[in-house]
């Protein structure tokens, strides 16, 4: 239950800054349920790009298409409002899984519950 709790955080923690960015980019859909569903279509996208095309061009390279051409077809932005939707929200899951892993790893230190 912690895990889905954690897992939508991370995906409002990336919408609400999508969701900045398709106002400043002139996006037609602009609401926070795009935006989140913008945010895992452009991950699957992004996984399904670097499966296929990650031996051509490299699979860092290919998610990061996947995901531009995602939120530029869901939200309807230009390519350069989806390279900038992109870049803020790769910058906002670094910054959350840190925080994920900063807060909540300590619970499996020696003596925690988690340990094995």
């Amino acid at each position: 239950m912690t895990v889905l709790i954690a897992l939508l955080l991370l995906v409002l923690l990336v919408a609400i800054p999508i969701k900045v960015g398709a106002h400043l980019a002139d996006a037609r859909h602009k609401g926070i349920l795009w935006c989140a569903l913008a945010a895992v279509v452009g991950v699957l996208a992004g996984h399904l790009a670097a499966r296929l095309f990650g031996g051509w061009i490299g699979g860092p390279l290919a998610s990061f298409l996947g995901f531009i051409i995602a939120i530029r077809y869901l939200l309807g932005t230009s390519l350069a409002g989806a390279l900038g939707l992109t870049i803020i929200a790769f910058v906002v899951s670094l910054l959350g899984i840190w925080l994920l892993a900063h807060f909540w790893l300590p619970a499996t230190a020696s003596g925690g519950v988690w340990n094995i």
